[in-house]
């Protein structure tokens, strides 16, 4: 009887264990991607304000179900669990919506006007 009591012990010791674990790296994913969104956003306002300032400007970012928009200077970043928006002194209208993948986002800045290439 006390040997079905320790194995029931070590299993439900063992369960929790697991289910912990399990638990842990289930939110540790869930930061990193937002870590990971939150710096693809300040890379890309940043890159498009260099573009600003010195006439191009260029960066690759690994994206997931990202879009990026820019309307009358105001640019915006988002994806599932992110969202920022930077303003912008030029003119710009772009619309890349459901970026997956490595992408390449090359800014040029002529005549007070940003534009946006994405491959």
């Amino acid at each position: 009887m006390v040997e079905i009591l320790e194995y029931s012990l070590v299993f439900l010791a063992s369960s929790l264990l697991v289910g912990f674990s399990i638990a842990a790296a289930s939110s540790f994913q869930g930061a990193s991607r937002s870590i990971e969104e939150r710096a693809a956003g300040s890379t890309l306002a940043a890159t498009a304000w260099e573009a600003v300032e010195h006439g191009s400007s260029s960066v690759t970012l690994e994206l997931e179900n990202s879009s990026v928009y820019c309307a009358a200077g105001e640019l915006t970043f988002s994806s599932p669990g992110y969202f920022s928006s930077t303003s912008l002194p030029v003119g710009c209208g772009f619309a890349f919506p459901g970026l997956d993948g490595e992408r390449v986002f090359n800014f040029t800045s002529t005549g007070g006007r940003l534009e946006l290439a994405v491959s």
